[in-house]
Protein backbone atom coordinates (compact mmCIF):
# COMPACT_ATOMS: atom_id res chain seq x y z
CA UNK A 1 0.00 0.00 0.00
CA UNK A 2 1.07 3.26 -0.76
CA UNK A 3 2.07 6.10 1.51
CA UNK A 4 1.78 9.86 0.15
CA UNK A 5 5.55 10.28 0.75
CA UNK A 6 5.62 7.45 -2.36
CA UNK A 7 3.34 9.64 -4.41
CA UNK A 8 5.50 12.59 -3.94
CA UNK A 9 8.67 10.82 -4.68
CA UNK A 10 6.95 9.10 -7.76
CA UNK A 11 5.98 12.46 -9.07
CA UNK A 12 9.87 13.74 -8.94
CA UNK A 13 10.42 10.75 -10.76
CA UNK A 14 8.06 11.66 -13.20
CA UNK A 15 9.08 15.33 -13.50
CA UNK A 16 12.83 14.29 -14.21
CA UNK A 17 11.72 11.45 -16.60
CA UNK A 18 10.26 14.83 -18.49
CA UNK A 19 12.78 16.81 -18.62
CA UNK A 20 14.89 14.68 -19.97
CA UNK A 21 12.42 13.87 -22.70
CA UNK A 22 11.77 9.97 -21.55
CA UNK A 23 8.63 8.21 -21.57
CA UNK A 24 7.11 7.29 -18.30
CA UNK A 25 6.39 3.62 -17.46
CA UNK A 26 4.23 2.55 -14.62
CA UNK A 27 3.59 -0.74 -13.10
CA UNK A 28 0.86 -1.28 -11.15
CA UNK A 29 0.15 -3.60 -7.99
CA UNK A 30 -1.74 -2.14 -5.08
CA UNK A 31 -5.04 -3.09 -3.54
CA UNK A 32 -5.13 1.10 -2.56
CA UNK A 33 -3.63 3.74 -0.57
CA UNK A 34 -2.74 3.07 3.01
CA UNK A 35 -5.57 4.15 4.77
CA UNK A 36 -4.17 4.79 8.11
CA UNK A 37 -4.49 7.89 10.32
CA UNK A 38 -0.89 9.21 10.10
CA UNK A 39 -1.50 8.81 6.04
CA UNK A 40 -4.19 11.14 6.47
CA UNK A 41 -2.16 13.44 8.70
CA UNK A 42 0.31 13.78 5.87
CA UNK A 43 -1.73 14.03 2.82
CA UNK A 44 -2.58 11.41 1.18
CA UNK A 45 -5.53 12.67 -0.38
CA UNK A 46 -3.56 16.06 -1.06
CA UNK A 47 -0.49 13.95 -2.43
CA UNK A 48 -2.68 11.58 -5.20
CA UNK A 49 -4.63 14.29 -6.10
CA UNK A 50 -1.84 15.98 -6.89
CA UNK A 51 -0.14 12.94 -8.87
CA UNK A 52 -3.63 13.01 -10.97
CA UNK A 53 -3.41 16.62 -11.87
CA UNK A 54 0.46 16.79 -12.82
CA UNK A 55 0.18 13.24 -14.92
CA UNK A 56 -2.16 14.71 -16.61
CA UNK A 57 -0.10 17.56 -17.73
CA UNK A 58 3.13 15.94 -18.47
CA UNK A 59 4.38 16.27 -21.67
CA UNK A 60 5.70 12.86 -21.95
CA UNK A 61 3.89 9.77 -23.20
CA UNK A 62 2.88 7.71 -20.18
CA UNK A 63 2.43 4.01 -20.06
CA UNK A 64 0.50 2.08 -17.42
CA UNK A 65 0.70 -1.42 -16.89
CA UNK A 66 -1.46 -3.70 -14.19
CA UNK A 67 0.24 -6.54 -13.20
CA UNK A 68 -1.71 -7.26 -10.50
CA UNK A 69 -4.22 -5.95 -8.81
CA UNK A 70 -4.94 -1.58 -9.23
CA UNK A 71 -7.84 -0.94 -6.73
CA UNK A 72 -8.79 2.58 -5.66
CA UNK A 73 -8.14 5.96 -5.71
CA UNK A 74 -4.30 4.40 -4.92
CA UNK A 75 -3.74 2.97 -8.19
CA UNK A 76 -5.11 5.98 -9.69
CA UNK A 77 -2.34 7.83 -7.81
CA UNK A 78 -0.01 6.13 -10.60
CA UNK A 79 -2.50 5.01 -13.10
CA UNK A 80 -3.23 8.53 -15.38
CA UNK A 81 -1.65 7.28 -18.68
CA UNK A 82 -1.94 7.65 -22.27
CA UNK A 83 -2.03 3.81 -23.12
CA UNK A 84 -3.24 1.25 -20.21
CA UNK A 85 -1.60 -2.08 -20.14
CA UNK A 86 -2.91 -5.24 -18.29
CA UNK A 87 -1.15 -8.57 -17.83
CA UNK A 88 -3.49 -11.72 -17.98
CA UNK A 89 -6.08 -12.23 -14.24
CA UNK A 90 -5.35 -8.78 -13.50
CA UNK A 91 -8.13 -6.46 -12.58
CA UNK A 92 -8.68 -2.44 -12.14
CA UNK A 93 -11.35 -1.37 -10.02
CA UNK A 94 -12.38 1.81 -8.18
CA UNK A 95 -13.07 -0.18 -5.21
CA UNK A 96 -11.20 -3.79 -4.23
CA UNK A 97 -13.49 -6.84 -4.09
CA UNK A 98 -13.11 -6.90 -0.17
CA UNK A 99 -13.83 -3.44 0.29
CA UNK A 100 -16.97 -3.93 -1.80
CA UNK A 101 -17.77 -7.07 -0.26
CA UNK A 102 -17.32 -5.46 3.42
CA UNK A 103 -20.32 -2.80 2.55
CA UNK A 104 -22.52 -5.67 1.57
CA UNK A 105 -22.13 -8.40 4.28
Amino acid sequence: MMRPEGYRKAMRIMKLAEKFRLPVITFMDTIGAYPGIGAEERGQGEAIARNLMEMSSLKVPIISVVIGEGASGGALGIGVCDKMLMMENTWYSVISPEGCASNFF
